[in-house]
């Protein structure tokens, strides 16, 4: 996923999924709300609450849905400042 911008936010309805087909070293962070967010061929479920962050490091694609909403999903490059 090409980020060239210091930080986008995305806002995600209950229920609403996002793809993000190549986020390997984005820093993905909670906003508001819970987000559910999995990486294909991956095993891990990871849940993130208001506040915390997760940050990709895989090559394969990625979705975040909103468990609750509305949810806010923020993306920056991993390394970027927050």
């Amino acid at each position: 996923m090409l980020i060239d911008v210091p930080r986008t936010r995305l806002l995600l309805q209950r229920g609403q999924t996002s793809r993000l087909p190549e986020a390997n070293a984005t820093h993905l962070c909670s906003a508001a709300g819970t987000l559910w967010v999995t990486i294909d061929h991956d095993a891990r479920d990871i849940v993130l609450e208001p506040g915390q962050c997760f940050t990709v490091r895989s090559d394969e694609a990625v979705t975040v849905s909103a468990l609750s909403g509305p949810a806010v999903l923020d993306l920056r490059p991993a390394g970027a400042p927050a």
